[in-house]
């Protein structure tokens, strides 16, 4: 509606009359000033950088999630989930972690004890779990 109303102020210029053009500039004017739009605007933005955040979280990339949510949206959701997650891998269960983690979220593993290993002594792990 606030569209229509500029939209209107524009067609109904007219050429013979110096003030017509400021009167239609400055209706444009009070409905993009409107704290009403601007408050819907600040408020979806927000919200899309909440569910990017969230997702981000998920990935172990929050803060690319919080910034590609508020910029783009829905847009950005798609991009963060499209991403490379930033998880690191457990050896062990499989499962991802932040980078820093010393044990597995999940399985508690040691994650330094278990990088450290060779890959010998992991394949002779993977041997004797393996059975007939």
């Amino acid at each position: 509606m606030a569209l229509d109303t500029c939209i209107s102020a524009f067609l109904a210029l007219d050429a013979n009359d110096p003030d017509s053009a400021p009167a239609a500039l400055d209706t444009c004017m009070r409905v993009l000033l409107d704290p009403v739009l601007w408050q819907w605007a600040v408020g979806v933005t927000l919200g899309c950088a909440v569910v990017g955040l969230v997702i981000g979280w998920a990935r172990g990339r929050w803060l690319a999630g919080l910034l590609w949510g508020a910029a783009l949206g829905p847009i950005g959701w798609a991009v963060v989930l499209l991403s490379k997650s930033g998880l690191v891998e457990c050896p062990e269960c499989g499962k991802g972690n932040v980078p820093r983690a010393k044990a597995c979220r999940h399985c508690g593993v040691n994650l330094a004890a278990v990088a450290a290993r060779s890959e010998r002594s992991t394949l002779k792990r993977v041997d004797r779990n393996r059975g007939w």
